[in-house]
């Protein structure tokens, strides 16, 4: 299946029910909201990204980072969606530097420093505890996430400042 098959099928997927699937056919419009031919930005949010990542003496930690409007594509390698269930996953490292977007469910990871942040649906986290200690799961109850591998020396915090360029 196509990528972008992939994503508009599971981004229905996790859609909510609303009054247009029970009305087959029917058109959801936005109340009071301008007519455009493409979405217009909201300059008032700024995406952002929770960052699980370790540090050269093994502890993990998390950190919000803010991702600039000039952030650019990203240089992707792999894309894979699993369910799971609500399960306690003690220490354990990423398999590899990823994204992982909750689409249902939520989670809590902790890190080695004693933090500990609920993951929900929409939220974007960038898993690079590849080595050291690691972090902890706990699935709050059914999960459904989204795993984006970027490729090799890909920058997490150079692309969210606006400035990576493609590995």
């Amino acid at each position: 299946m196509p990528v972008l098959s992939l994503l508009a099928a599971l981004a229905l997927a996790a859609a909510p029910a609303s009054s247009a699937s029970a009305n087959p056919g029917s058109v959801l419009m936005a109340q009071n909201a301008p007519t455009s031919t493409a979405p217009l930005p909201n300059t008032s949010v700024q995406p952002r990204l929770f960052h699980v990542f370790a540090t050269p003496d093994g502890e993990s930690h998390f950190e919000e980072l803010k991702i600039a409007a000039n952030a650019g594509p990203l240089p992707l390698s792999s894309l894979s969606a699993l369910s799971y269930n609500p399960t306690n996953v003690t220490w354990h490292h990423a398999p590899t530097p990823q994204f992982a977007i909750n689409l249902s469910g939520d989670l809590q990871v902790e890190t080695s420093d004693g933090q500990k942040h609920q993951i929900g649906p929409g939220d974007l986290v960038y898993l690079d505890d590849t080595q050291g200690k690691g972090h902890i799961t706990r699935l709050l109850g059914p999960v459904t996430c989204m795993f984006i591998r970027p490729q090799p020396g890909f920058d997490v915090i150079a692309w969210a400042r606006g400035g990576a360029k493609a590995p």
